[in-house]
């Protein structure tokens, strides 16, 4: 009996349980609709707008991963100087790096940002607050950085930087050596609350110095007979400065057109008083140009103690400059002489080498009144040479005085010579027999300074010009 009620206990359990969990059909549907839709899932943020930190309010302090407001610049005077004050309430959260450049002292601050109250950006900048302090700005660099810069008149300004309740103080002291308090003090700043769209921007003054390259000339007349920039010539022109000429010491034409491509020396003549080259393969004897005007007595060396710079014209000149010949066809050399200065100006110069080489300068210029309307310049060289070859030295001597005159503001006129005594002992020796250079001689071996001409009387050759140029300027251009 005791087992068949526990049965039948257990089957009415069962049926009960089973009633209960019928008769209550809402149960079951809940159960089944309570799991996640793709809808209810929180996807995270991916919008470059939602990532971006917003200032935090200026009545609470910072979090960790937050943008510090600074909500105000002051400058405060005091005994040494002036402190720069950063009002925040959460100074202790900025990081400060600082770096000098310079006068330049330069102070970045990671994790803020300059916010007036209503959200504005602002710029906090003071000039010369005091002495020895050309410039202190207050500036953000980007959204998360703000940039302090101290300018120092003459020498690294003294910053010192602290915190308190306040924010960030940067104490600039000054960088004059009296220690006592300067009479005015600075005022103090306020910080900038005008919107920037509606403050005009002030203006910038940049001033950019530098040195020209003594190698470049930009202009030039040798294509033209006008001061042409380079650039505006469409022929090959290629000028030898007088920087150019000065650093490679060269002591005659030959030495200077060494640096032009395609011009290729000859050497001298019979009497060694001449120079002679070839431009693009031709001879370019004749064709030759003094400022511009055609004179073939150039190539002397003398004249060489007055020329300023050689100007290589490539090419066919006819058009300028008339038909020169068949030694006009590769190009034409123009030399431009030294002209007067309006400051006073004097260089003496000496120069020694082997095989008895001499040569001294005088170079003389200045105004010769007060308005300096009349200029002079004088130039006096000499030069001496022996040579490997026996009997053979030269020796020249040259003087060229000019004088410039302004006529009125558009009119000058520039009167200018030179007179050269070229001295040659000696005469240029011919190639050296085979026998006894390369090949044996029964009568012995024959020197390389063996001259087979003997001594030779001296022969002297004057060389002198003079000319003026008269210019007038028609208008401004």
């Amino acid at each position: 009996m005791k087992r068949c009620d526990l049965t039948v206990g257990m089957r009415l359990w069962l049926f009960v349980g089973i009633w209960v969990y019928f008769a209550q059909p809402g149960l079951a549907e809940d159960k089944i609709l309570d799991i996640p839709q793709l809808s209810d899932v929180e996807l995270r943020v991916t919008s470059a707008i939602m990532l971006v930190q917003q200032p935090t309010p200026t009545n609470t302090p910072a979090t960790p991963g937050e943008v510090v407001s600074i909500t105000g610049v002051k400058a405060k005077p005091t005994e040494k100087g002036v402190e720069m004050i950063l009002e925040t309430t959460a100074g202790d959260k900025l990081q400060v790096a600082n770096r000098s450049t310079g006068n330049n002292f330069i102070a970045d601050i990671t994790g803020g940002q300059l916010r007036l109250a209503n959200g504005e950006a602002f710029t906090f900048k003071s000039e010369k607050p005091l002495a020895g302090i050309t410039e202190i700005t207050v500036t953000n660099i980007d959204a998360n950085t703000v940039q302090v810069t101290v300018v120092g008149e003459k020498a690294l300004p003294v910053v010192e930087l602290f915190d308190d309740n306040t924010g960030l103080i940067f104490a600039v002291a000054s960088t004059e050596t009296a220690t006592k308090p300067p009479d005015t003090p600075p005022v103090e700043e306020k910080p900038v609350t005008e919107k920037p769209q509606e403050k005009p921007d002030d203006a910038i003054e940049l001033v950019v110095t530098g040195e020209q390259d003594s190698y470049r000339v930009p202009d030039t007349s040798v294509g033209t007979r006008t001061d042409t920039p380079l650039r505006d010539i469409p022929q090959s022109i290629n000028v030898v400065p007088r920087q150019v000429i000065q650093d490679t010491q060269a002591r005659s034409i030959t030495e200077a057109l060494e640096n032009v491509p395609g011009v290729v020396s000859q050497g001298s003549g019979s009497t060694g008083s001449r120079d002679f080259f070839t431009i693009r393969g031709f001879e370019a004897y004749a064709n030759s140009l003094v400022n511009g005007l055609p004179d073939p007595q150039i190539t002397s060396d003398g004249i060489f103690f007055n020329v300023e710079q050689l100007e290589v014209l490539k090419g066919p000149a006819s058009v300028l400059y008339g038909d020169t010949g068949f030694s006009g066809i590769g190009g034409t050399i123009n030399y431009v002489t030294k002209q007067p200065l309006s400051e006073p100006f004097f260089e003496i110069s000496t120069t020694a080498g082997n095989y008895g080489f001499l040569q001294s300068s005088l170079d003389l210029s200045g105004p010769l009144n007060t308005d300096k309307t009349a200029l002079y310049r004088l130039i006096a060289g000499f030069r001496y040479n022996d040579s490997v070859v026996d009997f053979n030295s030269a020796g020249t001597l040259a003087i060229a005085p000019s004088l410039s005159l302004k006529l009125g503001d558009r009119t000058n006129l520039i009167v200018e010579g030179d007179v050269n005594r070229l001295e040659r002992n000696g005469q240029q020796p011919g190639p050296q027999p085979v026998l006894g250079t390369l090949l044996p001689n029964p009568n012995g071996k024959i020197s390389r300074s063996f001259n087979p001409t003997g001594p030779v009387s001296n022969n002297v050759t004057y060389n002198g010009r003079v000319g003026y140029r008269l210019e007038h300027q028609f208008n401004d251009n």
